[in-house]
């Protein structure tokens, strides 16, 4: 049977403080709702170690916020004003707020920095607008408006089948301007800074470089370093682009217009096929296209948000 833990007084015998006093000092301290503790199994305070540990399928909800993990651990101060120092959750995480999932095997806030920060296998968040998944780990900077997504992370945008991917994302959030529910602030995206192995894809074409950002609310992408451009069949080449995602229109440049050049540029070079070439190859691919069930105007392209699979397999 599952145990409901609303104050741990009689594991606390030497303390007047309850867990769910401790477990308050992690929210925001203008939130006065009561924080309710589940766990099948147990749950152990250790005044020596300063810490509280709820096992089995455990849960912490305060408000509309809850956590799950197979073992929650609240770290804490000495002393009859109790701080909390950390909190942990391990083994089949996950966060949920009412438009906000978070996914990892481990998870670990740490209060001093204000972050928390996902690690495991599936770690993935998921929003109304977007998925990030990352192979190392996921954190969140409250008091930056920062997330970093580390090894092959990736962020997709359904709804505008736009998608950036990279060795590690930077997400910076600002206040959304949409109506705020339950008196709960919305974020959105501003920027999405990619570094190393960078890709951006939308309907109709995709953009690689070494390094660049992405700009939620106009779709645009900046990108450098060894940048290609595949718009259909046609690929240019060079040193800087500016590509807008939603509308396919793209700038190539040999270096970005405001930093000079130490040495002598690398020349924009591309391939264009004439319009007589292509349809005799959408021809020949006919076959291709009507199975893959992705075409893009007239065009395969499996490199949208809404592909499963890697885009950057297309350039394998």
């Amino acid at each position: 049977m599952t145990s409901y833990f609303f104050c741990f007084l009689s594991l606390l015998a030497s303390s007047s403080s309850c867990y769910g006093q401790i477990l308050d000092r992690l929210s925001d301290s203008k939130d006065n709702s009561p924080i309710i503790i589940e766990a099948e199994d147990s749950v152990v305070c250790d005044e020596t170690a300063h810490k509280c540990v709820a096992t089995g399928l455990a849960k912490a909800q305060k408000g509309t916020s809850t956590v799950y993990g197979d073992v929650l651990t609240v770290y804490f101060t000495e002393g009859k004003e109790r701080d909390i120092t950390a909190m942990t959750a391990d083994g089949h995480v996950r966060m949920e707020t009412p438009t906000e999932k978070a996914y990892g095997d481990h998870a670990h806030y740490d209060v001093a920095l204000d972050r928390v920060r996902l690690t495991g296998g599936n770690l993935k968040i998921v929003t109304p607008k977007e998925v990030l998944t990352a192979r190392d780990s996921i954190e969140y900077w409250h008091t930056k408006n920062q997330g970093i997504a580390r090894g092959n992370a990736v962020a997709q945008f359904p709804e505008k089948e736009e998608l950036v991917q990279a060795d590690t994302l930077v997400a910076y959030f600002l206040p959304s301007s949409e109506k705020p529910e339950e008196g709960k602030k919305k974020q959105e995206i501003d920027r999405v800074e990619a570094e190393g192995n960078m890709l951006a894809s939308g309907p109709k074409g995709i953009v690689t470089g070494e390094r660049g950002v992405y700009f939620g609310k106009t779709n645009m992408v900046e990108v450098f370093n060894n940048v290609k451009v595949t718009q259909g069949g046609n690929v240019i080449e060079g040193g800087y682009a500016r590509a807008n995602l939603e509308t396919n229109v793209a700038e190539m440049y040999t270096h970005p217009p405001h930093i000079t050049p130490s040495g002598a540029p690398k020349r924009i070079s591309g391939i264009i096929i004439p319009k007589d070439a292509k349809k005799l190859k959408e021809k020949k691919e006919g076959t291709a296209e009507d199975n893959s069930g992705k075409s893009k105007g007239g065009h395969i392209f499996p490199t949208s948000a809404t592909n499963k699979e890697n885009p950057r397999n297309q350039f394998n």
